[in-house]
């Protein structure tokens, strides 16, 4: 499709507010032919932003400010080059500074205990990576937040440290979570036991227990209940429901039947990804022809379309580490990951130049346990832990033969941290490991 056809007459230099923008947005998507919101979905959805029905109607009616990213998916699904996308950008980059100028409070009302500024509340919205808006606030509520630990103080940010670039808005997994540990602090705070909460609310208590741990998404009128039922004011319900609307919003691996589309959500969303594997490479470090090895030796009743759903699964995932403001990844592999052959001597040589490749990314480090070390914690285990947004808790995810568990008590963070602390002061140092794996590659070479 020509680019003229679309923004060739369009003056996007003008663009200065949010409504401005959408027009000209609903202009592209109008000459596009009108692609339902549906196809631009499933046109997206296995690439790096996903675009869902939701942000794109909100967005394209005006009452939602998209993510950079999020509009340059858009029109690149409709068809928009290249050449012309930085006069977008541009022209989103002055909308933010004057969305940054709207949502901005008056100094020094509605700040919590210390002075804190929590993340994702628009106290003084930082557009660096463009968070979505979907309402303007002027204050925060503070009892729901007074639920929540502290907030760190914030970094500044340094363009060439992934770790302290602003993160987007957090997924529908983190946001459902975010509303269960506040759900579970009001709860305690008013006296009542899970039983009794769903004896007036007239449901069952593990439907109240999932909502609580947000591994179940609770419906606008379940917390409309709650909030009458603790007594929630005006402020904190609002944000309380804001945050049951966004837990509804659909992630890419929605698409998918997966057994495992909780840890796909948390990981998604995840600022560092600690993983322990013993025997094989860890599913963001796979190469397509590697996980397809497994797929077949590990399920070989699968047939051909859900061994090619779950490679395509693990290639989409894997883009997070590329992403403007990528997790942290840190690895440990035993030797014996590189000395088994998947697949074939050349599948399996690609494998281990790809993580050499891999390595060389600011926010990925690989650590190997060499077959010397002997024994060791965990050595017939593996395990990941996800550090997430928003002073979130940490989860383990422990993986098994006959399935997998996710572990959030303290004791268990605790007992899990310090275990890959001690794997970490074990493994060889990251030049060490890089050179093993080279030498594998070596290995299987004059084998070829």
């Amino acid at each position: 499709m020509s680019d003229e056809l679309y923004t060739g007459d369009l003056d996007i230099s003008s663009v200065q507010t949010r409504s401005q923008l959408a027009a000209f947005l609903r202009t592209v998507h109008l000459r596009a032919d009108r692609p339902s919101l549906r196809t631009l979905e499933m046109r997206t959805r296995h690439e790096s932003t996903p675009l869902s029905k939701t942000v794109v109607s909100e967005m394209l009616k005006g009452t939602r400010f998209p993510r950079k990213a999020v509009m340059v998916s858009f029109l690149r699904t409709c068809g928009v080059s290249e050449d012309v996308m930085e006069s977008w950008r541009r022209a989103w980059e002055r909308v933010a500074a004057s969305e940054s100028a709207v949502y901005r409070p008056t100094p020094g009302r509605d700040r919590p205990p210390g002075g804190g500024a929590r993340a994702n509340w628009p106290a003084a919205p930082d557009h660096t990576n463009g968070p979505e808006i979907p309402v303007a606030r002027t204050g925060r509520p503070r009892g729901v937040m007074a639920a929540l630990p502290e907030p760190r103080a914030k970094q500044p940010q340094d363009p060439a440290n992934p770790s302290t670039r602003g993160r987007a808005v957090p997924g529908p997994l983190i946001r459902r979570r975010e509303l269960g540990t506040l759900l579970r602090s009001l709860r305690v705070s008013a006296g009542m036991t899970i039983d009794q909460v769903a004896s007036r609310l007239l449901c069952s208590p593990s439907k109240v227990s999932r909502i609580e741990t947000g591994f179940r998404s609770g419906t606008l009128r379940d917390v409309r209940d709650l909030c009458d039922l603790y007594q929630v004011a005006a402020a904190e319900r609002d944000y309380l429901m804001e945050l049951a609307r966004e837990g509804k919003r659909h992630g890419w691996w929605q698409s998918y039947d997966l057994p495992f589309a909780a840890y796909i959500g948390l990981e998604a969303d995840a600022t560092s990804i600690d993983t322990c594997h013993a025997t094989i490479v860890p599913g963001l470090l796979q190469t397509a022809d590697y996980a397809r090895a497994i797929e077949v030796g590990a399920f070989p009743v699968r047939g051909p379309e859900l061994i090619e759903q779950a490679v395509a699964v693990r290639l989409t995932r894997q883009r997070l580490l590329t992403q403007e403001d990528p997790p942290q990844l840190h690895t440990i592999m035993d030797e014996a990951a590189l000395r088994r052959v998947i697949g074939s001597p050349a599948i399996m040589k690609a494998q281990l130049d790809s993580i050499v490749e891999k390595s060389s990314l600011p926010n990925v480090a690989v650590r190997v346990i060499p077959y010397d070390t002997g024994a060791y914690p965990a050595l017939d285990s593996s395990f990941t832990i996800l550090g997430l947004p928003n002073q979130m808790p940490e989860v383990i995810y422990v993986e098994g033969l006959f399935g997998f568990i996710y572990l959030e008590r303290r004791q268990d963070i605790e007992r899990y941290r310090s275990i890959f602390c001690e794997m970490q002061s074990i493994a060889a140092s990251e030049q060490e490991s890089i050179a093993l794996i080279v030498n594998a590659s070596r290995d299987l070479a004059s084998r070829m």
